[in-house]
């Protein structure tokens, strides 16, 4: 999911699969053959520490045992131009201080149609609040939605 794109959709992800079956086709792989070949496609979003390794994200999930929580809370209110402004609050938790992720967040509209917002980079047991205007939505939301999809491994809330 991180490599998930609205105009693309899951375009690049097969292409990485399909460079991975190409290069290991007919022979053994390793958990590193398919880091480096996850390496060589990673997003820009997914590069959280710059420096275009995705160790960050095998060390938690292929070699690690950590399980976050995750909590949001938003208000939605109309400012001064009359688009919408979200007042977000998102928090991760049950993590060492160091676990980091792309927690994908979403919007259930008015309609009750369900948008991708983009996704927050947390590190450890923290918190983060941001103020974002919502630019040409003058209808509120109904809610600030974490991990809708279950795009990432986490505990239910």
């Amino acid at each position: 999911m991180m490599m998930r794109d609205s105009r693309t959709g899951d375009q690049q992800f097969k292409a990485m699969m399909h460079d991975f079956v190409s290069v290991h086709a007919g022979k053994a792989a390793t958990t590193e053959d398919f880091k480096a070949i996850v390496e060589k496609h990673m997003t820009d979003a997914m590069d959280i520490n710059g420096d275009k390794k995705m160790d960050w994200f095998f060390n938690e999930y292929v070699y690690g045992t950590q399980l976050p929580s995750y909590k949001v809370e938003a208000t939605f209110y109309i400012g001064a131009d009359g688009d919408v402004v979200l007042e977000g609050k998102l928090t991760q938790s049950n993590v060492s201080d160091d676990f980091r992720m792309l927690v994908p967040l979403y919007l259930e509209l008015a309609d009750g149609k369900i948008i991708f917002m983009g996704r927050a980079r947390m590190i450890g047991n923290r918190s983060s609040e941001q103020k974002v205007p919502l630019k040409g939505l003058k209808t509120r939301p109904r809610r600030l939605l974490v991990n809708y999809y279950d795009d990432v491994l986490a505990s239910p809330n």
